[in-house]
């Protein structure tokens, strides 16, 4: 009774052995850079709609070709005497460490700052930051998963939501990587000259969560 129980799980088990030595085989011979896979070019928008702010301008941000990153742009936006500045980054094989990233690629480059942890609820974590008379929130879009501040967070976004079945079938093609270390990393500031740090942090956490609506379910393909 044991054998009969046991032999269609042993075909089973067979079967999914099978298949996993025939697409590996398969990314072998039509795929043999596997490893080397290429993210999708991807231009972020000239204009991108957020509730209740003016688009002032547009304009591409500078980046250097060994950055990690694919793509940048700053947006800037205005509401009665507030205006907000929006700067977006495209980064591909990040860790996703946004304070990290601050320091390297922005302004605050030479900030001793550190980011106080925050969080949203339906948007994920997002870093607060005061200097020079602005306030800065920062956070990093995932792929899947909330938005993240700190490579522990990114890195848990990525074990827990990216071993997905599409996502396998593809790395075993080699078409991707198995954990999708790829970020939309934002950072927004508004100066501190019209208004109090209190209501700085709220208007930019209001625009955040409207932001991060608008991006996640837009992310760009792999």
């Amino acid at each position: 009774m044991a054998l009969t129980y046991w032999k269609p799980v042993r075909i089973s088990l067979l079967a999914i052995t099978l298949g996993g030595v025939l697409l590996v085989a398969g990314k072998l011979v039509f795929y043999p850079s596997a490893g080397n896979n290429i993210v999708t070019p991807f231009e972020l928008p000239e204009s991108v709609p957020l509730a209740d702010w003016k688009l002032n301008k547009s304009a591409p941000l500078e980046i250097s070709d060994n950055s990690g990153l694919k793509a940048a742009r700053k947006y800037e936006y205005q509401k009665n005497s507030i205006a907000l500045e929006i700067e977006m980054r495209y980064a591909v094989d990040t860790i996703g460490d946004v304070e990290g990233m601050m320091k390297g690629h922005t302004i605050l480059k030479s900030s001793p700052g550190k980011l106080a942890l925050a969080s949203t609820q339906g948007a994920g974590f997002h870093g607060i930051l005061q200097q020079q008379n602005r306030l800065y929130l920062s956070s990093c879009i995932n792929p899947r998963g909330p938005a993240t501040v700190t490579s522990q967070q990114f890195r848990y976004n990525r074990n827990t939501s990216d071993w997905q079945p599409n996502r396998i079938l593809f790395w075993l093609l080699g078409r991707v990587n198995i954990q999708d270390r790829r970020c939309l990393w934002t950072q927004m500031s508004v100066p501190l000259d019209k208004t109090t740090p209190e209501n700085a942090k709220k208007i930019l956490e209001n625009a955040w969560v409207s932001w991060y609506g608008w991006w996640q379910p837009r992310f760009p393909e792999p």
